[in-house]
């Protein structure tokens, strides 16, 4: 063994610590959960110091699993608009981090959209003006939140998605940067010239002596003793968000080549190449930029997959452990119509309706656990279809074969339900989570990487019936946003 890279991955649910080799074989991970806060008003929010402990902790365990002296880089990944403020001088939080999934700007953006710059938002960005995206939750912390006020007014504040914070905490307050990846997901970055925009920032009241500074994704962001445990410095040398480090570990480097990560949510990129494609439904964002090529995606996000068989669980208590959901959607009546629409936090893309409330239809006294269990297993598929076809229309170039990955891949009924609906060749990653590695191929110190796939699926019904399901789900879909959703919008 030659060499270790020390990759973070720090994801919604909780924060990993991975130690991969020079040919990208993960040797040793570790991860440990943080609290999901989540309030009256289902604000979802995270604590930065739990995760900076945990980070801490996660790292000195790892580093008693090795030689500390093969450990030569670090790099990042991260779950992408979630918003942090912190100061500068102290590098302590001012006020919990907004997930991504959180909706409470949704009033600044409804003032927004009726401003005549709303218009220009889009063509800038590649992101339809939204919530989602962290420019509107930097805002609401700098309006509703004392302390980060008080820091914008004494220079003291520091705003940036979660690579940053983790990056500051790192290096002791000595790197203040993000890359492109993050960056084109806030809303914030012009896509030409892979900077923050001036007029952007000022749309949003943002200043932009409070943002970090971006750097190519495969920069030298920074040096760390990884809070005191190395006697040496060693260089932060990677950072990718975390799907689109996916998509690298992928080995979808190439135009027309697209993938599926099953987190949390879920996320569905296709690679562009050097081309901005601009469809509406769906967010034009930045891959990598990396020694100053900038590769561009197309991508669409639903807010819940994985978080649908949580809900599953310990909400409903319908299953005991995520691996029952397979085994009971197979179980599940044939002729049962029921369908669910999981607009927990509203639907993402590519609807873009994030007012709407959840919905189950067409149950009948038949419909039992594993109907509503096969019925929450559809819903993530047939949004991600949704998104897939808009790609097909958009970009004629994408390839006939799909990649999935992340902690939902080996569900063998959801694999066969993806394949079947899009009717695309499948294959699914040979490990569960692919974006410490592909942030790890990213910094360009592997030796040699090749990825692996553990199984593919292929169509089992013909393309007749794939599409009279997905008309069946887009006529419910429809009906609800033009009559049952108009209430819930009000």
């Amino acid at each position: 063994m030659k060499s270790l890279t020390l990759a973070i991955d720090q994801s919604t649910q909780g924060s990993k610590v991975l130690l991969v080799d020079d040919i990208g074989e993960v040797v040793y991970q570790n991860s440990l959960n943080h609290r999901q806060i989540i309030n009256k008003e289902n604000w979802i929010s995270h604590d930065l110091d739990e995760i900076r402990n945990n980070l801490k902790q996660l790292i000195h365990s790892a580093l008693t699993h090795c030689d500390k002296s093969l450990v030569r880089n670090v790099v990042i990944t991260n779950q992408r608009e979630t918003a942090a403020a912190w100061s500068k001088n102290t590098g302590l939080p001012l006020a919990h981090s907004i997930v991504w999934q959180d909706n409470r700007a949704q009033n600044i953006i409804n003032k927004k959209k009726r401003l005549l710059f709303s218009q220009n938002i889009k063509k800038l960005t590649g992101l339809d003006l939204s919530p989602y995206f962290t420019a509107a939750k930097f805002e609401w912390l700098l309006t509703n939140v004392s302390k980060v006020k008080e820091a914008e007014a004494q220079r003291d504040l520091c705003l940036g998605t979660i690579d940053s914070w983790l990056l500051y905490q790192l290096t002791n307050g000595k790197s203040f940067y993000t890359e492109p990846s993050n960056a084109s997901r806030t809303q914030l970055l012009n896509l030409n010239s892979c900077d923050w925009d001036p007029k952007l920032c000022k749309f949003f009241g943002i200043k932009q002596s409070s943002l970090p500074k971006v750097l190519d994704s495969n920069s030298t962001f920074g040096m760390t003793d990884l809070f005191g445990e190395l006697s040496n410095q060693i260089p932060i040398n990677s950072i990718l968000g975390d799907s689109q480090a996916a998509l690298r570990a992928e080995n979808c480097v190439n135009a027309g080549e697209c993938k599926v990560t099953f987190g949390t949510g879920s996320s569905v990129v296709l690679n562009t190449g050097r081309q901005k494609i601009q469809v509406k439904g769906l967010n034009t964002s930045i891959a990598w930029r990396t020694n100053n090529i900038t590769t561009y995606i197309l991508e669409g996000n639903i807010n819940y997959s994985g978080a649908i068989i949580t809900w599953l669980k310990d909400k409903l208590q319908i299953i005991n452990e995520p691996s029952e959901t397979s085994r009971m959607a197979k179980k599940a009546i044939n002729t049962d119509t029921t369908l669910l629409i999981p607009a927990f936090s509203g639907l993402a893309a590519p609807y873009n309706c994030p007012s709407l409330k959840a919905t189950f239809t067409g149950m009948s006294i038949n419909t039992g656990k594993n109907e509503i269990v096969r019925a929450a297993l559809d819903s993530i598929i047939f949004q991600i279809t949704d998104i897939l076809h808009l790609m097909q229309t958009s970009f004629p170039q994408m390839k006939e074969h799909l990649y999935a990955d992340g902690g939902m891949i080996r569900n063998d009924y959801l694999m066969q339900k993806l394949s079947d609906i899009s009717q695309l060749e499948l294959s699914t990653a040979k490990i569960k989570e692919l974006s410490a590695i592909g942030t790890s191929v990213n910094s360009s110190t592997f030796s040699r990487y090749r990825y692996h796939s553990n199984k593919t699926f292929t169509p089992k019904i013909n393309q007749k019936n794939a599409q009279k399901q997905i008309e069946q789900w887009n006529h419910c879909v429809q009906d609800f946003i033009n009559i049952g959703g108009k209430k819930y919008a009000k």
